[in-house]
């Protein structure tokens, strides 16, 4: 099923490129040398384990080359609840207890290339971008009773990850030097995340997520 919903999303999204390239192939703007710099806010969606919504903010930074291509870098800041802490663990955990999540934090610096379809000023372009990023995350010590009633706590050790990104998108031009943003990402998260309860000394290992959402971005070039 996670191969069957991974090979799914990528389709669609090459797919999405390639209507868009064959539209505005000869639609590129020479904007060369032109430096953008953008302030966006993320929303990242993926399955109940381990988190389903990830929010965060970003800057980003892209230089125009030639004939429509730009490349750049981002970092961003994500605050997420690690969702199902205690399932991931392999723990049922007490439903009569309020705190269900560990609080989970990462911060992402990513590279990146891509290409522009359009040539104004005011107005819609459209664009797509593939890039690799390296998430530091950290996860919270989370402590709880079992259905059982007995006392479990998990300590997590959250390794440094690869994120295989890439966005598709539209940029409207309120001027030649102010514009917002909108673009679909799809990403692919190698993780070393394990979890161990200090109790029973049970160990849990999670090794990758595929989280897809959404970015909105106010943008500034040069």
């Amino acid at each position: 099923m996670f191969l069957h919903k991974l090979i799914y999303r990528a389709a669609v999204f090459v797919f999405s490129i390639s209507f868009v390239s064959a539209a505005y192939s000869d639609e590129y703007d020479s904007r060369e040398n032109d430096l953008e710099l953008s302030l966006r806010t993320n929303v990242l969606l993926g399955d109940s384990v381990p988190a389903s919504d990830i929010l965060g903010i970003g800057v980003i930074g892209r230089y125009h080359l030639t004939n429509g291509w730009f490349a750049g870098a981002a970092i961003d800041a994500y605050k997420y609840d690690y969702e199902n802490a205690a399932l991931f663990a392999g723990i049922v955990q007490d439903p009569n207890e309020s705190e269900l999540d560990a609080l989970a934090s990462n911060t992402v610096v990513s590279g990146f290339i891509g290409r522009l379809y359009g040539k104004t000023d005011r107005g819609f372009d459209w664009f797509w971008s593939a890039g690799l990023g390296i998430g530091f995350p950290d996860i919270d010590n989370f402590s709880g009773l079992t259905l059982a009633g007995e006392e479990f706590a998990l300590a997590f050790d959250a390794q440094t990850e690869i994120h295989v990104m890439g966005s598709f998108g539209t940029t409207y031009h309120f001027t030649p030097t102010w514009a917002a943003t909108f673009a679909a990402r799809l990403e692919h998260h190698f993780m070393d995340v394990t979890s161990t309860d200090a109790v029973s000394g049970v160990t849990s290992t999670l090794n990758s997520q595929s989280p897809f959402g959404a970015y909105i971005s106010l943008d500034y070039r040069f």
